[in-house]
Formats: C-alpha cells, sequence, structure tokens
C-alpha cells in the first residue's frame, strides 16, 4: 500500500467519524477523528514522492485551511456552539480538497 493510500485511507477513517460528530452533536468523535486525520502527518506518510514537483502556495493553503478548521472545532469543543461545529466540518472538506491536489 503506498503513503498515498494510506493518507487517503485515515482522512476517510477521519471523515466517517467527523460526520456523526457533528450531526449528532457528539464532541468527542471528533477527537477520534483528528486523531486519524493527523496520522499520517506523524507517521510521514504524507511525504512528497520524489518525481512529483513541490507545490509550495498549495501547502501551505492546505496547513492554513487545516489549522482554521481544526481552530473552530476547539471553539466547538469549549462553547458547545452548532455554528462552529458546522463551520469545522466545511472548512475541513475544504482542507481535504486541498490535500488531494497535493
Amino acid at each position: 500500500m503506498t503513503n498515498r493510500t494510506k493518507t487517503l485511507l485515515c482522512v476517510t477513517v477521519a471523515g466517517l467519524l467527523f460526520i456523526p460528530a457533528v450531526l449528532f452533536n457528539i464532541w468527542y468523535l471528533l477527537i477520534v477523528g483528528a486523531f486519524f486525520d493527523w496520522l499520517p502527518l506523524t507517521t510521514g506518510w504524507m511525504r512528497f514522492e520524489p518525481d512529483k514537483p513541490k507545490r509550495k502556495n498549495l501547502i501551505i493553503a492546505h496547513v492554513i485551511v487545516t489549522l482554521i478548521a481544526y481552530l473552530f472545532a476547539v471553539l466547538w469543543i469549549i462553547t458547545l456552539l452548532t455554528a462552529f461545529k458546522f463551520f469545522f466540518i466545511e472548512i475541513w472538506w475544504l482542507a481535504v480538497i486541498l490535500g488531494v491536489l497535493l
């Protein structure tokens, strides 16, 4: 299994946990999903393949959007406001789209 496949599989599991977390207001599923979302980064699966050029601006955009999404996740856990959980899932999805383009 390639590193890209492992990364996409982990992000898929994270998304499958994030969606019920947001829909049913189960904040601890967000934490479990975040584990799977960040697992490829900590294991090194997100490293670029040598034959692919690095796209610096796309990487920076992906990082910024991901961090903004998790900012809303933390705000949701702290305040339990409904708007924050929907902001999180929408912005996290944008981060996923940017990540797939890498």
